[in-house]
């Protein structure tokens, strides 16, 4: 565990040097996340979000809604999908991203479920709303079908101050791990 959040330190300081705009020595005052910086930041960001409150932070995603199995609440979220090293793990993947607060209209998510880069893209700029985490219980699948096991995934949440339709999103990927 150590050497994990040694590699998230050592992460969280290249990524500084290479994508945040510095205002004086290493302190970024915002995050531009990039298809090469994406999963490395998001993944930074989920273990250590104290390191980005009141920073500005943008980055492309698609909108995805969850619903918690135990309350029946309902969440849109921005996301990328990822391995299930990070968040639950219910299957061969996950997503990584945020819970989404904002006061103008967000595009319905369309094609969560389906591994295909025809999503609902955005492109959102905003900051953390806090570093409490909100636990969703989700069902767990197996081969590709629901089960009755429970898991849980955790999102912080985000406040963003613009949520921009993407129309042409083929240099984006919706499944990121590098």
């Amino acid at each position: 565990m150590k050497k994990f959040r040694l590699l998230c330190v050592i992460t969280a300081l290249t990524v500084c040097l290479l994508t945040a705009s510095v205002t004086f020595g290493c302190a970024p005052t915002e995050y531009v996340l990039t298809e090469k910086t994406f999963f490395k930041v998001m993944t930074n960001i989920q273990y250590f979000p104290e390191q980005y409150l009141d920073k500005n932070i943008e980055f492309d995603a698609f909108t995805y809604s969850i619903t918690d199995a135990e309350s029946g609440e309902k969440y849109i979220c921005v996301v990328r999908k990822c391995s299930s090293g990070y968040g639950c793990n219910c299957g061969n993947d996950t997503v990584i991203g945020f819970i989404l607060s904002y006061d103008g209209d967000i595009p319905e998510p369309k094609n969560q479920s389906e591994d295909t880069n025809d999503k609902a893209w955005v492109h959102v700029k905003g900051k953390l709303s806090g570093t409490e985490k909100t636990d969703v219980k989700v069902y767990a699948y197996e081969n590709g079908v629901p089960t009755t096991r429970k898991e849980t995934i955790q999102f912080l949440s985000y406040s963003a101050q613009s949520v921009d339709l993407i129309e042409d999103y083929s240099g984006l990927y919706y499944y990121v791990t590098k």
